[in-house]
């Protein structure tokens, strides 16, 4: 923040914050809320969901080539079935869902093997399984990093 200073960061992370949401929800999406830094997003079909991971990374990508800078920001995606409460879900499936992302490094877009297999054929490059445990999940989970770029 110090280096562009208060009013130059918050103009970025409002730019940042239309962009992932248009993302979002030009792929099927739906913001779900905001997470401080990102988003709690949902999709009825598991390929939305990694399409519109893709297209934030790009999008993000060409701001950074084009302006000089862009937040990295860190994907995780994981299918799985969640409680409803009003606009909101919750859920030790939206729990681990979060843990994915947080095994992210910037730019990294990670999804479980459950979002592959639902997925069918994806044109991205992904990387050999790995099995990773879960801070907060009795099972480690199989996780996969796309390629998008």
């Amino acid at each position: 923040i110090g280096v562009i200073g208060d009013e130059q960061w918050r103009t970025l992370l409002a730019w940042h914050d239309r962009t992932l949401r248009a993302a979002i929800e030009e792929t099927g999406g739906t913001v779900v809320r905001p997470t401080g830094d990102g988003f709690f997003a949902s999709f009825q079909e598991p390929r939305q969901a990694i399409e519109s991971a893709v297209e934030i990374q790009r999008r993000l990508r060409r701001h950074r080539k084009e302006s000089g800078f862009a937040l990295h920001v860190r994907i995780g995606l994981h299918r799985t079935e969640a409680t409803r409460e009003g606009s909101d879900y919750s859920g030790g499936g939206v729990h681990a869902a979060a843990r994915v992302g947080a095994l992210a490094a910037g730019e990294q877009v990670l999804v479980s093997q459950a979002v592959l297999d639902a997925a069918g054929p994806i044109p991205y490059p992904r990387s050999e399984t790995r099995t990773e445990p879960l801070k907060g999940v009795s099972e480690p989970m199989e996780i996969v990093e796309i390629d998008w770029h």
